[in-house]
This record gives structure tokens, sequence and C-alpha cells, in this order.
């Protein structure tokens, strides 16, 4: 018997042209029956690549030689983008980015949920590209002069020293830079550390948070624009202002989420107004609107100090109908806790990047709920869970996107799904 020849590896530079790009960022193409990923490339693009490494039925390459470039490749604003791994985008004009986007959306969905074949699908561009972000984590490394303050550089764990971003507000910025100066000449921990900072340009303040230091006693924080201890950050969003910290879960995009809390609110409308369950619900993003058409909200979230804010953000809005609950979503229904003598008419749920999981669906499943609303930061997760409970038990009947990260291959997702 003949003995299968293994396929030969391509190890030479080679000639693709970019037909799209793909969830990720990654340009797609195509040689010798094989698919070609290639990152910071753009549709269009004839390119010659250098293979880094190579399977079955896929080449992962980078670019050695633009031939051509594609519509829309514009010079980057960053000088680190290409080095630095929090960017995938910059290449790529702006209108065409937020297209790229809506079209990776529509595949995704279109692929797995034919019966939305149909559905319009929309992806809403922010009106700042850059200079949006509020918050983000920092890597810290050494002390003194051999100090680096950055993220962490593209497909490494080294991380690229970084003095001002681009997509930063401007006390982010400021922040960044006191975080540099600490670790310059206060500092003497040479260990690996990680730091979230956030800012309130409404308070021209800024505050940070060891990575995982929240505590139940207090807020953890270093520093601080006004005083050290001013640790509460006021936002504002659609028509209210909730208290936040750095060391909690809040929307990063300034200009955006206000755009998101207003499509949460408009697609739950007509859709019942007893009772609505908002899973995830850090400081009450969502739960504060929907107290406004809901005659009663339950708060679900595991931190407890999102769920102390989302309490003084419901009291300081005059809210009395809003049950804040400290547990773990999928603990907490598996438990029983969610039943009540009147049933959700609405569920909406906006978990981590990780998504829902399969016990939490099969929960909401079980509640049988009017409508559900899924408020999702990455389209993979969230049609992983959607899949459990659509098209059997729930119709989608509304997908849109929101860029809340430009430049970055991330985006929003809300979906609306009604009961069959």
């Amino acid at each position: 018997m003949k003995q299968m020849k293994k396929p030969e590896k391509t190890t030479r530079i080679f000639e693709v042209k970019i037909e799209k790009l793909i969830y990720g960022g990654l340009g797609f193409g195509r040689y010798r029956g094989k698919v070609v990923f290639v990152p910071f490339s753009v549709p269009g693009d004839r390119l010659r690549v250098r293979p880094v490494a190579e399977k079955k039925t896929f080449i992962r390459a980078e670019i050695a030689e633009i031939l051509q470039a594609g519509k829309g490749r514009i010079k980057p604003v960053c000088p680190h983008f290409m080095k630095c791994g929090g960017c995938q985008l910059q290449q790529l004009d702006y209108p065409l980015q937020v297209d790229s986007k809506r079209q990776m959306l529509e595949e995704i969905f279109h692929h797995r949920f034919p019966d939305t074949s149909d559905l319009e699908i929309i992806m809403r561009g922010c009106l700042q590209p850059y200079g949006y972000r509020s918050r983000a984590r920092m890597q810290l490394r050494g002390f003194g002069a051999k100090t680096v303050v950055g993220f962490y550089r593209f497909h490494s764990h080294s991380i690229v020293d970084i003095e001002n971003c681009p997509l930063f507000r401007p006390s982010l910025n400021e922040a960044l830079s006191s975080i540099r100066q600490f670790k310059l000449k206060v500092d003497t921990d040479a260990g690996p550390q990680e730091m979230d900072i956030a800012c309130s340009e409404e308070e021209d303040t800024w505050a940070t948070a060891r990575s995982g230091s929240e505590t139940e006693e207090s807020f953890i924080t270093l520093f601080g624009t006004r005083r050290r201890e001013d640790v509460i950050l006021r936002k504002k969003a659609g028509g209210y202002v909730y208290s936040t910290t750095a060391s909690v879960f809040f929307q990063a995009n300034d200009f955006m989420v206000s755009d998101l809390v207003a499509l949460v609110q408009d697609s739950a409308k007509g859709y019942g107004s007893n009772s609505a369950l908002d899973l995830y619900s850090g400081v009450g993003l969502f739960s504060l609107p929907l107290a406004r058409q809901f005659k009663n909200v339950v708060a679900v979230e595991n931190s407890p100090s999102s769920c102390r804010l989302c309490s003084s953000n419901a009291k300081a809005a005059g809210l009395n109908n809003i049950q804040v609950v400290s547990a773990d979503a999928a603990s907490w229904m598996q438990a029983g806790e969610c039943a009540q003598s009147d049933p959700f008419d609405l569920i909406v749920l906006d978990p981590p990047r990780t998504g829902a999981g399969c016990e939490v669906m099969e929960q909401i499943r079980k509640l049988a709920p009017k409508t559900i609303l899924y408020v999702s930061c990455d389209p993979q997760t969230l049609s992983r869970d959607l899949a459990m409970i659509s098209p059997e038990d729930y119709r989608i009947d509304f997908i849109q996107g929101l860029d809340m990260f430009p430049q970055t291959f991330h985006f929003e997702t809300v979906v609306r799904l009604t009961k069959n």
C-alpha cells in the first residue's frame, strides 16, 4: 500500500490577495487550496506574505511587502501599531472598519442562524474613533530606570512601553503618566503587576486600582487628580448619573454608552411592563432605565462592590423598585432563587466576553420570559449561547452592532429574542 504524502509546508514568501476581514481582525485570502490569515491587512490588498505557521487547511502569515494597497488603507496614527497588541485596524479608514465589522456580524449570524438571513443587521459607528476610552488595564514591569508601563506586545507576553495612547481620553492619559511616575520614583516592586485605570471627564478626575484588588470593605485606589481618597467616579449615560470605580466594570466608550442604553430601552418597549431580570447587572447601567419601564427589576451581579454601587445609583435616581442580588448568576438561578409569583416579562443579560454559558441559558429557557435581550462583546460566544435556545424556543427578531471599540476588531452586539 502506498503511503499518503504529507502536504508540503509553505516556507517561501508567496503572493496573496485579501478578500475580507474576519472576526479577530485578520485578513482572509487563499493560496493553493488553503485559507491564509494575515494580520494588519485590508480587503483588496495584494501582498507578498511570509508564513509563520501552517496547518492542514490554513496558513498564518505576516506581511513581507504590500504590492498593491486595498481601498481605504491609511497610515496608522500610533507609532506602536503592529507592535502593541491593543489595536488591529488602524491601517483601515474608519468607515470601512465599521462596514467590515457589520459584515463580520452578518456572516456569523447568517451562517449560524439561517432564519436571520432576512434581518437587516446594522453596525452603528462611533462619532469619535480616537480618544474615546475611559477605562483600561495596564501592565507594569520593573521599577526606576527599568520601568515599563504599557500593553502586551502583539501575540506575546512581553510588554510594549507606552507613554500615551491615542485611544485614551485626556484624563486617562494623565492616569497613565502618573502610574509611570509612581513606578519611576516610588514603587520598588519589580514583579509583574496589572493596574486598572478609569476616568471621568465630566469631573476631570481619574482613579486607579490594582487588578483583582476589590474587597468587601472598600474600593481600592492609588491615585486621583483631586485627592488620593477620591475613588468614586461619576459617569453620565442615557440621562442617568452612575457612580463607579476603577475596580469594577463599566463600559469604556464615553461616546457610545448612552447609545447602548437607549438601544436596550427601545428594544424592550412593548414587551411587557411587569417584571424584568437584569443578569450581570454591574453598577446598574441597564437596571436604572429598566426600572422606569417595569414595575419590578431584579439586578443580579457577582461583584459585591458593583452591587453596592448599583444600590447607591438606584437610590440617587429615586428608584425603589430595583432588587439588587449579590450572587453568581448561574448558581443563583440553579438554586431556584429566581422563582417568583409573577414570571419575568423580560430578561436582559450582559455577560463577560466568555459568555453566559449553558447553565445560565438553560435556566433562562426554563424561566420562559416573553423577551430576551442579550448584550455581548463577543459575537462568537453570543452565537454559541443563543444556539441553546433558538430557533426551537425563541425567534431572533432584532440584531444591531455598536462599534464601542474603534481601531480594534471588537464590537458590542444587542440581540432581541421573542418566545415562539
